[in-house]
């Protein structure tokens, strides 16, 4: 292990040429990542002290576990009466009826946030994996700050990822503390039992009723309001009281369950009792689906990776999928190849060794890729800067949307979130937006057209710490 260890140190060197971070920069950032992989890969294989007695799940098991999952449906086409109650069922969530939902590309997702923080009435709650100490998360501090004052008895929460609060964001977290005089209450999500494991979730509930969810983090690169990278990103937006009160269940049970794992001395968030709207007769349905990675109080369970499955099981027509880093696990490779034999056409739109903002993981993406077109899906690379989207959308009828990356950390490692949308014209509409994105990319046909620069970095993470890609 210390020697792998070395060997990826001293590998980093012909990257430390690339842009403006000097090695030393560079090794001591690689270092703090290559001891939570070391830990993490001890933690999840119940080889640490905290996990001994703790079983390890290999793919195969965890393979297994969500068939025993899918044994439970009902239906087996996305055409099959019903087939959103059958879904939420598997996913073990709900179906919630909303008013309507928005795209919200990058600046659009700002500019709404905005007036949703600025016109909020009882509650602004926030899950986030980090918040950037620039322009943007300057913005959002003030923010939140001007709407205290507006109107101190407002609930404000934010609850961060723990782990990148300590790199990005340090900053604008400690203003809103300690500004509000304690008022803004800022959570820094971990898991006491595994070292590796963060939340990745991307959440805004306002006053219940209002709902984003989607890709983005708090920060120039997501919002595009200063500097030059502007990735391609997309958010969405829900609206109706009942749907964003079943949101809120999701914030809620995050916040609580922190709580109880740490003794914190934040106040508890009452669950409600019962959603007053529960009756609803009308409206588009749709299904939040949380996924948890385990911690001291709370199984981990796959349920975002059960739903993927049934999807790709149950599609009969077209699966296209943006997402930002496309590392197949042996799951959803297993899973696309039959999807494909079938007939199903598959589309992926994803980045390129040019495109993707860690080196780290361009040739897993590449590989990753060259997979699929192999497979026979139609793959196109992204050439400029990062595509940092995640989404999914089954035979133009059911869209995907959320903070869940395509590859092995996202299940083994992160909580992640997403809502699955029941909605024909919205998927219509979903499906323009990856069209218009393709058109910026490059169609990769052939396999052997993948040249993804070889690096030690690469090779070795690929194989020894797989499941953290």
């Amino acid at each position: 292990m210390k020697v792998i260890f070395l060997l990826i140190l001293l590998s980093m060197s012909s990257y430390a040429q690339e842009d403006k971070e000097s090695f030393w920069e560079k090794m001591a950032r690689y270092t703090d990542v290559i001891q939570s992989m070391v830990q993490g890969s001890l933690d999840s294989r119940g080889m640490s002290l905290d996990t001994l007695f703790r079983p390890s799940k290999s793919w195969d098991s965890i393979s297994d576990s969500i068939n025993e999952d899918l044994k439970s449906e009902n239906c087996s086409t996305i055409d099959c009466k019903d087939y959103e109650e059958d879904f939420a069922r598997v996913v073990n969530s709900r179906v919630a009826l909303a008013d309507g939902f928005k795209i919200l590309p990058n600046k659009k997702s700002f500019d709404l946030r905005r007036e949703l923080i600025m016109n909020a009435r009882h509650s602004i709650h926030i899950l986030v994996w980090g918040i950037y100490d620039d322009e943007s998360g300057a913005e959002f501090e003030n923010l939140l700050l001007s709407k205290l004052a507006q109107n101190p008895d407002i609930d404000i929460r934010v609850a961060v990822d723990g782990n990148i609060a300590n790199v990005k964001g340090r900053k604008t977290l400690k203003h809103l503390e300690k500004l509000s005089k304690g008022a803004i209450k800022v959570m820094k999500w971990k898991s006491r039992k595994y070292r590796a494991n963060g939340t990745h979730r991307k959440l805004l509930i306002v006053d219940s009723e209002h709902v984003i969810i989607g890709g983005m983090n708090i920060g120039n690169p997501y919002s595009h309001l200063a500097g030059k990278e502007f990735w391609r990103d997309l958010d969405i937006y829900i609206h109706g009281l009942q749907s964003g009160e079943i949101a809120d269940q999701e914030f809620v049970e995050v916040w609580n369950n922190q709580i109880v794992e740490f003794t914190k001395l934040y106040d508890k968030l009452g669950m409600m009792a019962k959603i007053e709207t529960e009756g609803l007769m009308y409206g588009m349905p749709v299904v939040f689906v949380d996924q948890h990675p385990g911690s001291a109080v709370k199984e981990a369970n796959h349920n975002i990776h059960s739903g993927i499955v049934k999807l790709l099981r149950n599609a009969q027509e077209s699966v296209d999928i943006e997402n930002a880093y496309f590392i197949m696990d042996p799951i959803i490779k297993r899973e696309l190849d039959k999807t494909i034999k079938r007939g199903v056409k598959v589309r992926i739109y994803t980045n390129s060794d040019k495109s993707v903002d860690e080196s780290i993981i361009s040739m897993p993406v590449m590989n990753s890729a060259r997979d699929a077109v192999v497979m026979g899906a139609k793959v196109f690379l992204r050439q400029t800067t990062t595509l940092h989207a995640k989404y999914m959308v089954v035979d133009k009828k059911i869209s995907v949307v959320g903070s869940f990356n395509l590859h092995p950390r996202s299940l083994r490692f992160d909580a992640e979130n997403v809502a699955v949308i029941f909605e024909e014209s919205f998927a219509k509409e979903l499906t323009q937006h990856f069209e218009e994105g393709i058109l910026e990319a490059r169609y990769m046909d052939n396999p052997k057209n993948f040249q993804a620069d070889w690096s030690l970095v690469g090779m070795l993470t690929s194989h020894f710490y797989f499941d953290f890609l």
